[in-house]
């Protein structure tokens, strides 16, 4: 049924998105006009809502009731009732899942949702940052999708399967040349298919692109691709069919230290006391387990949230399930000393992998060769703790079947994106993960205090485990100072920084520990947030952020983002954010105060 371009199309979206879902009005007004908000734009809305029921009409019902039952007034918004094999991106939803399962013939099931992929999705909507954001994602849903069945054709064989590949994937990477994981199945189904001189021709292209354009070298499994075809071509052997990425195991492993035997930066720690986060161990266990794990998981969250004690905890009991066991390195992103160099976290990975100091590369090319090579024949566990940003992280990413866990206070948007990482992003403890906490760590200091007492205490610390552990010190510390006592203390946000740091350890102190990310704002970024901190409600819009600065809301909204990325600023929808009350106190002490404002209520 044609539905006329412009608003109704970014309408229809919106609902057909969410098929079956009720859609607030907020929403709905969010997705049809973005940052242009009209006057009276509930009631255009409704007039939009006439229009699209009277292009649509509920097959054999007939008439306005028919239309009416299809798109449903709800309180507070609408709903498009439609089953979600109604439309071709449920359909595509579950047809995946149904290939995923282990149930049936995945190929089959992933041919029949490729076909339901039809253009572009969202194409011709007008390119608001949520159409822009959600196209994005479908195609990454749509990639992954293809990638699987080019690897499925290749596990069956044979030289037109693998031809077949070479072509579809060629024509995609005209679209996505930046696709490492398109580019790796396509030199891999060119090699398998006995043109191994047009695989390295090919890996040349790539590289050289990404050299130009990004200033970056292949992926770790495109470059062990890369090795294991020149192997294969100098040995004068036939093309195998191995995991794509995998080279083959060398035949004695390395000589000097055992996996285990370098410390803090090399394999991972003994198994340390976790309390309060099982449901993010749960989730780490699901990732692990499924059919299609990932080679990433990111676990990001703010700073004092906990990130680097739950991966440690998480990797202790997991390492079982790899071979080469696990390993782990400080990359020092957020720390009084400048980041770690990716030669020398290299060195640290092979060390921790059992490489005696004599035997490492001296150049970058070679430790990372050997690296690869190493994770490849026994698969590893690699924990890459307190990361800068993603480019760090993509230098020191192990073969595949290892598995890589990456802790930052950045989000690392891009490893999710380009890399396929799966994100776990670790948030505040609630009420009751918190007085666990408490509980667990304060013992005869904190017996008999009232659960309220715990509670507060937990609340003025933000739900931060560093906070409430340097709270528990003080508590065991100082004779007769009890919960009550020290949340009294704590609500004068004059001296909370102050109480809550030891004196004697930069890394036990909330001021110095949110404050490193403040050093990677840009001008604008600190100004905003020097003014949320002084001026605007713990929960704000993204017209309030406006209004502060003075500027439109796409400009406010860039600057929202840098901050949310850093986890500076938590985001609760498109439109509105927390600012933590920690971190407005850190950020009110040591970013220049802005001139006095009304609060933005």
């Amino acid at each position: 049924m044609p539905i006329p371009r412009g608003r109704l199309h970014l309408l229809l979206a919106a609902l057909a998105l969410r098929a079956g879902q009720f859609v607030s009005t907020e929403e709905l007004i969010d997705h049809v006009w973005g940052e242009e908000v009209p006057p009276g734009a509930r009631t255009t809305l409704r007039a939009y809502i006439k229009r699209l029921r009277a292009r649509l009409r509920e097959p054999g019902a007939g008439g306005e009731d028919g239309a009416a039952r299809l798109i449903e007034a709800r309180p507070g918004g609408y709903l498009l009732a439609v089953e979600e094999a109604g439309t071709d991106l449920h359909g595509f939803r579950a047809l995946w899942a149904r290939a995923t399962s282990g149930e049936g013939n995945e190929l089959a099931a992933l041919d029949e949702a490729l076909a339901l992929w039809r253009g572009k999705p969202l194409a011709g909507l007008q390119p608001l940052p949520w159409v822009v954001e959600t196209a994005s994602g479908l195609t990454e849903e749509w990639l992954r999708a293809v990638e699987r069945r080019a690897d499925l054709l290749i596990e069956r064989g044979g030289k037109a399967a693998f031809d077949a590949v070479a072509v579809e994937l060629r024509v995609l990477l005209a679209e996505y040349p930046f696709r490492e994981s398109l580019w790796r199945r396509h030199i891999l189904a060119l090699h398998l298919g006995g043109r191994s001189a047009e695989a390295l021709l090919r890996y040349d292209e790539v590289r050289r692109l990404l050299a130009d354009q990004l200033g970056v070298e292949p992926s770790a499994s495109l470059r062990s691709l890369y090795h294991r075809i020149l192997t294969a071509a100098d040995d004068g052997g036939e093309p195998d069919i191995a995991e794509p990425g995998v080279p083959s195991p060398p035949s004695q492993p390395p000589r000097g230290r055992q996996p285990g035997e370098t410390g803090d930066d090399g394999a991972a720690a003994p198994r340390p006391e976790l309390v309060g986060r099982r449901r993010c161990l749960a989730a780490l266990d699901a990732l692990l387990d499924s059919r299609h794990r990932p080679g990433i998981i990111v676990v990001d969250g703010p700073a004092g949230v906990g990130k680097t004690a739950l991966a440690r905890y998480w990797a202790a009991s997991a390492a079982g399930k790899f071979p080469g066991g696990p390993v782990r390195v400080n990359l020092r992103g957020f720390h009084s000393r400048p980041p770690l160099g990716v030669r020398e976290a290299l060195a640290r990975l092979l060390q921790g992998a059992g490489v005696g100091e004599a035997e490492l590369p001296r150049g970058l090319s070679g430790r990372s060769a050997m690296f690869t090579e190493l994770t490849a024949a026994r698969p590893m566990l690699v924990l890459l703790d307190n990361a800068h940003d993603a480019e760090q992280v993509r230098h020191l990413l192990p073969a595949s079947g290892s598995l890589a866990v990456v802790t930052s206070q950045r989000q690392l948007r891009g490893l999710v994106a380009r890399e396929g990482a799966s994100r776990l992003t670790l948030g505040r403890l609630d009420p009751d993960e918190g007085v666990q906490l408490v509980t667990a760590l304060g013992g005869p200091a904190v017996t008999g205090a009232r659960r309220g007492e715990i509670e507060e205490l937990v609340e003025l610390c933000a739900g931060l485990p560093l906070a409430l552990r340097i709270a528990v010190e003080q508590l065991a510390r100082v004779p007769s100072l009890t919960p009550a006592g020290l949340a009294v203390e704590l609500r004068d946000e004059r001296s909370r920084l102050a109480l809550l740091e030891t004196g004697d350890d930069d890394s036990a102190s909330i001021r110095g520990t949110l404050g490193r990310a403040h050093q990677l704002l840009g001008p604008g970024e600190a100004t905003l947030l020097g003014k949320l901190a002084q001026h605007a409600e713990a929960e704000f819009g993204l017209d309030d952020a406006a209004a502060l600065l003075a500027v439109g809301q796409g400009k406010a909204h860039t600057l929202l983002n840098g901050l949310v990325s850093l986890n500076l600023v938590e985001q609760l929808s498109l439109r509105r954010y927390r600012l933590p009350c920690l971190q407005r106190a850190v950020a009110g002490e040591l970013l220049p105060k802005p001139r006095a404002l009304n609060a933005v209520r």
